[in-house]
């Protein structure tokens, strides 16, 4: 049953590193923006730099949250498991959300959203010391705001996890 908790939790520490967009897929007719418009921006936001931050504090948040679910239960051999656990998880996450495995997504949604006109006054923004200032921030934003979320996640967990139990219990009965 803890597995199946650190499951969900990695899951949710993933799936709350994506935003949600409820956009419009079809933009209204504008010129549509190239590739060398979309790499420009890319490289303005340098968001190899900026996906390999939030990696980074995903993974921090992560570690934080099996140590605040788990941690003051586990004796140590169980806490030596479930490090392993987390560094292999994490391996596999990295390795699946590398820059190389996700830049031609990117490009591509990208390219089907964005207008060039949007694509150049992004690259104007993200150029300038705000934009650029913002894009900073952005990793760190996302990790306090994950770590302001840990009581909801925590609590959501519990609940799950109190219905899971009652639904194996039923059954046994």
């Amino acid at each position: 049953m803890r597995l199946l908790g650190l499951a969900f939790a990695l899951a949710l520490s993933t799936a709350f590193a994506t935003p949600a967009f409820a956009a419009d897929p079809a933009p209204a007719p504008q010129q549509q923006a190239s590739a060398a418009d979309i790499d420009r921006l890319l490289e303005v936001m340098d968001m190899e730099t900026m996906m390999a931050g939030m990696m980074a504090q995903m993974s921090n948040v992560q570690a934080q949250m099996v140590d605040e679910a788990f941690g003051k239960e586990l004796s140590d051999a169980d806490r030596a498991r479930m490090q392993s656990v987390t560094t292999r998880t994490q391996a596999l996450v990295e390795k699946s959300m590398s820059w190389t495995a996700i830049e031609p997504i990117i490009r591509k949604v990208y390219l089907q959203l964005f207008s060039k006109p949007e694509v150049d006054a992004m690259i104007a923004f993200y150029g300038s010391t705000e934009g650029a200032s913002i894009l900073r921030k952005s990793p760190q934003a996302m990790t306090l705001t994950m770590q302001e979320m840990q009581p909801l996640m925590m609590r959501l967990m519990e609940d799950i996890k109190v219905d899971i139990d009652n639904e194996v219990k039923a059954r046994k009965d």
